[in-house]
């Protein structure tokens, strides 16, 4: 019996104290942050036209950065509208899905469903997740900045930004 316990006590791996309960916590977190998300995004419709917004680089620029549209794109495409939810933000409705995939995969360590969770985590490994948004976001708000000063008048004279460049001229 001694030898058994002995051998048992060789295969587990040493966990620090406090870690598993610090993974549940975030786990059951992103579960829940996610969750209100989803039904937030069922529930609200947001306005059309000029709305007011707590975007800092959009109220300081009067530019939209690259986050700005995804509450209206989230819940466009919580409707089943996915043309508009693409054009609220181009990026919405993908980071949407990797969305679902991340509260699949909370759902799934609360469950112990290792192999939804591993199928996942290779799915992320192999696209390259983070960098691949982190890339797009990049990419998406350069260029609706570009096209937006490019193709049409805007309402920057009216921004904090604007103004201070203006008194710093005069």
């Amino acid at each position: 019996m001694e030898v058994d316990s002995a051998i048992l006590q060789q295969q587990q791996p040493i966990v620090a104290p406090g870690r598993p309960q610090q993974s549940r916590w975030l786990t059951v977190s992103i579960l829940a942050g996610l969750t209100a998300v989803f039904v937030a995004s069922v529930i609200f419709k947001p306005t059309a036209g000029e709305y007011f917004t707590v975007c800092g680089f959009k109220n300081f620029t009067g530019l939209p950065c690259p986050g700005c549209g995804l509450t209206h794109s989230f819940c466009a495409l919580a409707k089943g509208d996915v043309r508009d939810a693409f054009a609220f933000n181009l990026v919405g409705p993908p980071l949407f899905l990797v969305f679902v995939f991340a509260w699949v995969r909370a759902a799934g360590v609360l469950l112990k469903r290792r192999g939804v969770v591993e199928r996942i985590d290779g799915w992320a490994k192999q696209f390259n997740l983070v960098r691949a948004f982190a890339i797009a976001f990049l990419v998406y708000g350069v260029g609706r900045i570009v096209y937006l000063i490019s193709t049409g008048p805007l309402n920057l004279h009216d921004s904090p930004l604007s103004q201070l460049i203006a008194r710093l001229i005069h």
